[in-house]
């Protein structure tokens, strides 16, 4: 048994059949309510089960809220609420001084290269204050230690 159509209400069969909006439709009834602008269902917007074009689909306005004594009434204890629950999470995440970041691999590879340069400036002022300043000796940007001098160089001995 074949179905009705939605807006004419006479019968729909197969090779004419558009199921959409929860009902059955000829091709050709099925179309804008307002500018009977025909519809597939790549360009149709559904309201109230009904089939509009983007340009007639209705737009929704909200209403206002009369501020009767028990509205005004919840307004003020979904605010408290909210700042009990504020002061909450405050006192849990309290002296922790940080916030979680993602380690995107962007950061990470920020991080150990701070982490390098961070390790090369240890060793180069270590060095120098260990040995006091030693001509020919370098570090390359990489933390290697060059000597240009001799093979025997006390810091290697």
């Amino acid at each position: 048994m074949n179905p009705n159509c939605a807006r004419c209400g006479k019968i729909v069969y197969p090779t004419e059949k558009v199921n959409c909006l929860d009902k059955f439709w000829h091709k050709a009834c099925f179309h804008c309510e307002t500018c009977k602008m025909t519809l597939n269902m790549k360009n149709y917007k559904g309201y109230e089960k009904k089939p509009y074009c983007n340009a007639h689909y209705p737009k929704q306005s909200f209403t206002m809220v009369a501020d009767t004594p028990e509205n005004l009434r919840l307004k003020q204890q979904s605010e408290l609420q909210s700042q009990v629950r504020y002061k909450e999470e405050f006192e849990k995440n309290k002296g922790k001084g940080f916030s979680v970041v993602a380690d995107t691999p962007e950061l990470q590879r920020i991080k150990k290269t701070q982490d390098q340069i961070s390790n090369i400036k240890y060793h180069e002022e270590f060095e120098k204050s260990r040995m006091g300043p030693i001509s020919g000796l370098c570090f390359s940007k990489m933390g290697l230690l060059t000597l240009w001098g001799s093979p025997h160089h006390p810091l290697f001995s």
